[in-house]
């Protein structure tokens, strides 16, 4: 069958809209139709080579669609089933899933960089006749896409699925964050470091999780006050002033809980910085592979953490439903997170706006 999808052929190039073609589902596999694509910063990231790719390659890992087709041995879902494409395989079987740990799946770690499905074939081809990989194994930057069905969440059908998109995963590993990685509690503080779709989705779960005082920082106006509409108690522009010392300050002496949501160097020490003694920094931003951290000692024997977070510690099929019914009880905006909705042609021109740090979130929609 014939798709239309976004291919990166070289890094920090402009990717290319082209038609390709594509094979059917084969065991354990389904074929999606996606309504909507969020754009990630990771899939920027991948684009400009702060991440690895294999290339040529469908970017795109935060999507949602319907079931056209199951191939062989899929059980759980049938063609029609809205469905939203999770970031782990959850195999089930290898040591992270076998102790409630699906983020980490051994074969997310094998697919991530490979650009291949579960078997290692792609299955997307060109008009040259070259195979063509796709991100994730979810590929969301096309029209269609043969993806792992253990990797399909279904969701309820009558939540929008060009909104719920983004829990695929800016709002899974924002919200996520503060409510699996960490145990906030009521009246604790935090700090969220960059405002874009994961940072926003940060303050929304520390809300939810009862936190009482949650200090937004970001240079850019509009992401600050999206910041303070999603539930930051304070909103800071870091621009030209010490902003440890202003969180330090508004929070009595550190917050309970600093936030990292863009992966830089500067910033995921700003955010080991903030916390008080016994606080923890979460590094939820993923940094370029070769970043090295140089942190002094002492915060250690002050009982401080320095944590990661991956996929915001999440087990989709428990938490993807569970965030699209906070969406439609209203507990988590996702509707005022979009800043724009798009065409895939437009997609190279939504990528100079997030370099220039423009809006929160774009999402493609498809025909």
């Amino acid at each position: 069958m014939k798709t239309k999808a976004a291919v990166m052929y070289e890094v920090g190039a402009p990717l290319v809209i082209e038609e390709l073609e594509l094979e059917g589902p084969k065991e354990n596999e389904v074929l999606v139709k996606y309504v909507a694509s969020g754009i990630c910063h990771s899939d920027y990231s991948f684009r400009n080579g702060v991440l690895p790719a294999s290339v040529p390659s469908v970017l795109g890992h935060e999507g949602a669609g319907i079931v056209e087709e199951v191939g062989p041995g899929v059980t759980h879902l049938k063609p029609g089933d809205h469905i939203i494409a999770s970031l782990t395989p959850a195999c089930g079987t290898c040591l992270f899933c076998m102790e409630g740990k699906p983020f980490l799946c051994k074969d997310m770690t094998d697919v991530i960089w490979k650009g291949s499905l579960l078997d290692g074939t792609k299955r997307f081809t060109n008009s040259k006749g070259e195979k063509v990989g796709q991100l994730v194994c979810v590929g969301t930057f096309s029209e269609r896409s043969v993806i792992p069905a253990g990797m399909a969440v279904k969701v309820d059908p009558k939540a929008p699925l060009e909104t719920i998109c983004l829990i695929g995963c800016g709002v899974t590993t924002g919200v996520g964050a503060a409510l699996n990685t960490v145990d906030i509690k009521k009246g604790d503080s935090c700090a969220v470091i960059g405002c874009g779709g994961v940072g926003l989705s940060i303050i929304q779960g520390a809300r939810i999780a009862g936190a009482g005082i949650i200090i937004a920082i970001d240079p850019v106006e509009e992401k600050r006050q999206l910041a303070l509409d999603m539930g930051a108690t304070h909103a800071i522009d870091p621009t030209g002033i010490k902003v440890v010392k202003e969180v330090r300050a508004i929070a009595k002496g550190g917050v309970h809980f600093a936030f990292e949501a863009l992966g830089l160097e500067s910033t995921i020490l700003q955010a080991w910085s903030m916390p008080r003694a016994t606080g923890t920094a979460v590094i939820v931003g993923v940094p370029s592979m070769d970043t090295v951290l140089e942190l002094p000692v002492l915060g250690f024997f002050s009982e401080k953490h320095l944590k990661g977070s991956a996929y915001g510690s999440s087990i989709p099929s428990r938490d993807v439903p569970k965030f699209v019914d906070y969406y439609m009880k209203g507990e988590l905006k996702l509707d005022e997170m979009i800043t724009k909705r798009i065409k895939l042609e437009d997609i190279n021109t939504a990528f100079d706006e997030m370099g220039r740090g423009e809006g929160a979130r774009s999402v493609i929609m498809y025909d």
